[in-house]
């Protein structure tokens, strides 16, 4: 896309299918013709591409049983669907059984704010990572869609791959596969820094924008990290985050199994953690991302109090 913007469904499908060209024992099934990158599937891998409608649990059902023939099988839907209606297939059949299943869930958080509550998916995070003999990974941008979808091709159990809907800049111009390997990355780095603001997702660029919008002091300096990864959570977070006092969660999912529950069940209690997510609750508005994000505490605005508040503590 032009003006520098990426969408990391492209980004993500584009790998797979130069993968799928190499190897049959791909498999690609769609339940959306909405991803430009599908075209090249249908168009030239045929026999490797199948659209099976908007029945999002029969297209799970039907990569198990493509994975059980020992394909190599990827699912593409919108998250609300893919995630949370096709549960309990994912549940019984393809984490049960620990099959060789990508499923690329798009559009997480608030990414479909102009088609209402229904198509919001804002309790994936929490839902998904109940399930045992899963990977969970969540994009930041395009480029790490990439790195991500090359890393889900080395995956022989079920992944699931968190993508945002809109297109946006790459944080980084480059993205080690080192990182991708050990699940997180730094996207703001300073030399004995005591404060953390941990994120995923697209999220993220808010609190990059909100970071240096503030002077601040080498002592009061936070760094930034990209959790790409968050099952199994990576052992060396664990080690870095315990060097951090304070921590700034920052999530666009609802705050029950959001990341401050994540991290709570990894590291030590002392630390100071100040939660930022969607409300427990449902949410009926449907007035664009933004003004929501706005509305329900994920304000630039209220990014930078919440550092202050650290701060002045």
């Amino acid at each position: 896309m032009s003006n520098n913007l990426y969408f990391q469904r492209d980004s993500f499908i584009t790998e797979i299918y130069k993968a799928a060209k190499k190897d049959k024992k791909i498999y690609f099934l769609s339940a959306d013709f909405g991803a430009p990158a599908l075209d090249q599937f249908r168009a030239n891998l045929k026999k490797q591409f199948l659209h099976l409608g908007i029945c999002e649990q029969n297209m799970v059902d039907f990569a198990c049983g493509l994975a059980l023939e020992n394909k190599k099988v990827y699912i593409y839907a919108m998250a609300p669907f893919l995630a949370l209606r096709c549960l309990e297939q994912h549940k019984t059949a393809t984490c049960l059984m620990n099959l060789n299943v990508c499923s690329i869930v798009t559009g997480i958080g608030l990414s479909y704010a102009n088609s209402g509550p229904t198509h919001y998916s804002t309790e994936d995070f929490a839902s998904l990572r109940s399930l045992p003999n899963c990977n969970i990974y969540t994009c930041s941008d395009a480029e790490a869609a990439k790195m991500v979808a090359k890393e889900t091709l080395k995956i022989k159990t079920p992944v699931f791959v968190r993508l945002d809907r809109k297109a946006s800049k790459n944080l980084t111009k480059k993205i080690e596969i080192n990182d991708i390997k050990k699940g997180f990355r730094y996207l703001k780095k300073s030399k004995g820094s005591k404060n953390l603001i941990l994120s995923h997702g697209t999220i993220i660029e808010r609190s990059i924008s909100a970071l240096s919008d503030i002077k601040l002091k080498s002592s009061n300096s936070f760094d930034v990290i990209d959790l790409i990864r968050a099952k199994p959570f990576p052992k060396e977070l664990k080690s870095d985050l315990s060097k951090y006092q304070s921590i700034i969660t920052i999530d666009e999912q609802t705050s029950v199994g959001s990341l401050e529950s994540l991290i709570k069940e990894n590291i030590s209690t002392k630390h100071n953690i100040l939660p930022m997510s969607l409300p427990d609750q449902f949410i009926f508005e449907n007035v664009g991302r933004d003004k929501l994000l706005d509305k329900y505490g994920l304000s630039v605005a209220n990014i930078k109090k919440n550092i202050f508040k650290i701060i002045k503590s």
